[in-house]
């Protein structure tokens, strides 16, 4: 056991390390290591600000603890690594979302646990801030791709995740199929009944698993559309 002088001492060489964004590593013990992490969650808290809290965690945070956060990665050892999962929910908060995948399917693939103030688990946690960024994204009338494609994959065929959430995702992706030139969901604004089906279909599975989700009326006006079609 260390005395309090060389818990001291080992502390300041672990702040020292990541300051100059170096790899903590089996000389910094675990503890020393979250004591760390815990210290950099405090002073991130204390920001007043989202803005500001986003900027901490692109140009300070995830340099310091991504290269530790990598060397555990790249080990063969598997444990509960608050580290790892910190580092995963600062990369989609800064939309590095090509890392912020990969890493949150590692999380999930080893039972990683969210961060200690978080109610969900990655699946969930993944799924809403991937949706919550679509949606307004698609809003814009800027391209979701690839990352839309690939969270849906995971939602509808890989994660157990509760109906409404999937229910969710369904209906997103029906009504991004109907995304008129302004990024508005427009039943009218298609001429393809093809298309207009697809986008039916996957409203009516969104409303198969949770029937509050709010398709009811674009569901009728796609039916209404494709009659319209049909006769002409």
């Amino acid at each position: 056991m260390l005395s309090p002088a060389q818990r001291h001492n080992a502390k300041i060489k672990a702040r020292q390390a990541l300051e100059k964004c170096q790899v903590l590593d089996a000389e910094h013990s675990l503890h020393v290591q979250l004591a760390a992490l815990e210290s950099d969650v405090k002073r991130l808290r204390n920001l007043d600000t989202l803005r500001d809290r986003t900027i901490m965690k692109r140009n300070e945070l995830l340099p310091r603890w991504l290269p530790t956060a990598q060397a555990y990665l790249d080990s063969d050892e598997v444990y509960q690594n608050p580290i790892l999962s910190h580092c995963v929910v600062w990369l989609f908060d800064v939309e590095e979302f090509d890392q912020a995948l990969d890493w949150a399917d590692v999380a999930i693939a080893q039972g990683q646990e969210t961060p200690g103030n978080f109610r969900s688990k990655f699946p969930a946690f993944v799924a809403d801030t991937m949706l919550a960024w679509a949606e307004m994204a698609a809003s814009c009338g800027d391209g979701v791709e690839p990352y839309f494609s690939r969270t849906f994959t995971n939602v509808t065929q890989n994660w157990r995740l509760h109906e409404e959430i999937t229910a969710k995702w369904f209906k997103f992706a029906g009504l991004l199929m109907l995304r008129d030139d302004e990024g508005k969901p427009r039943a009218s604004a298609l001429d393809d009944v093809e298309q207009l089906e697809k986008a039916g279909l996957m409203l009516a599975q969104a409303e198969g698993l949770y029937k509050n989700v709010g398709v009811g009326t674009m569901r009728k006006q796609i039916s209404a559309r494709i009659r319209a079609l049909q006769k002409s």
